[in-house]
């Protein structure tokens, strides 16, 4: 039960610290100087959003929640990312940026989908 609820408050968390990390104007950010830092960090975040949400959704006993997590993923992204252009000054609407939050979001699916057994059995 505690294991759940911690499973819940995570998957909670972060999502709301995305959204929030997405729309702040953040002025020191760590840089990998890969001139993609921005997409690798999307990919990560979105990676991990579907990660989270897809234990979440098992826990709840959903039957689709690897696909409810992948969607969920993808739209939270797309509004996120369409809110950065119209709520945020310091932010824009980078088509860019969603195409790797979909990239994470479809590499951490096919992830889970293979590893699905080890995964399941940990939680």
């Amino acid at each position: 039960m505690l294991k759940n609820v911690l499973i819940y408050s995570v998957t909670i968390v972060y999502t709301i610290s995305i959204g929030v990390l997405s729309l702040a104007h953040l002025t020191k950010v760590p840089e990998l100087n890969t001139g993609f830092d921005d997409k690798i960090a999307h990919f990560v975040l979105y990676a991990g959003l579907c990660l989270f949400l897809f234990m979440s959704f098992h826990l709840l006993k959903s039957k689709s929640s690897l696909l409810l997590a992948s969607l969920i993923s993808i739209v939270y992204g797309s509004i996120i990312e369409v809110l950065q252009g119209i709520v945020s000054i310091h932010r824009t609407t980078e088509v860019f940026d969603l195409v790797a939050n979909c990239l994470g979001v479809f590499v951490m699916a096919l992830i889970i989908n293979t590893k699905k057994e080890v995964i399941v059995k940990k939680l």
